[in-house]
């Protein structure tokens, strides 16, 4: 599995899996992992299999079958986590669904959820909530309230109702943001404001 290694000194290490739309190299994914070693994170960057594809063609293609990205991840933290170094899993998206998965077998200290796919857009019925309950780690997600992958939590949240999630679980709403925490073009001068709020959380969940 390639990937890209930065800050290997840091006090910690933090795996961020990106999504099924974009890899590693996305200006999402890039501003997230600089801020993390700002933090003092070592941070490791994978492509998941169809990725490397998609590099070696230049063809976009669709993700691997859950299992198999498991799989991919689960051999790579073996050999990352031969040095029991402090791990804390992030995810952007499908990277999030994928981290649940393997986040109680290494023991990590967090998990972090950039835009959990609560279920799939115009598939509100189709409920992921149930995952989150495959880690007992303390976890954190960000999410937009203009995100088409959490349309029934949010209405929740408006109505003041509180959304139910696991006890390790928090999640923290960014106001006017949408999958990939961008505002709307009317208001483009909020999405580094929103990029810098979802950081300030993630550095106070994990410090």
């Amino acid at each position: 599995m390639n990937y890209q290694r930065q800050n290997p000194e840091g006090a910690f290490r933090i795996v961020f899996l990106h999504g099924s739309g974009g890899g590693p190299d996305t200006e999402f994914m890039n501003f997230f992992a600089e801020q993390s070693m700002a933090f003092g994170a070592e941070v490791v960057r994978p492509d998941f299999p169809y990725w490397e594809k998609v590099r070696e063609t230049g063809k976009p293609r669709p993700p691997n079958k859950m299992p198999v990205l498991v799989e991919a991840v689960d051999e790579l933290l073996a050999e990352l986590q031969r040095d029991n170094k402090t791990l804390i899993l992030m995810g952007k998206s499908l990277g999030s669904r994928v981290m649940l998965r393997l986040a109680d077998k290494y023991s990590v200290k967090a998990v972090i959820a950039l835009g959990f796919p609560f279920h799939p857009p115009q598939k509100p019925e189709k409920s992921r909530l149930e995952e989150l309950q495959l880690t007992q780690a303390t976890g954190l997600i960000l999410q937009g309230t203009r995100d088409p992958f959490s349309k029934p939590f949010l209405k929740r949240a408006e109505q003041g109702q509180r959304v139910e999630l696991p006890d390790n679980w928090q999640l923290q709403w960014l106001e006017g943001a949408d999958h990939g925490f961008t505002a709307t073009k009317a208001k483009a001068a909020n999405t580094p404001k929103l990029w810098q709020q979802a950081v300030d959380a993630i550095k106070e969940f994990i410090q």
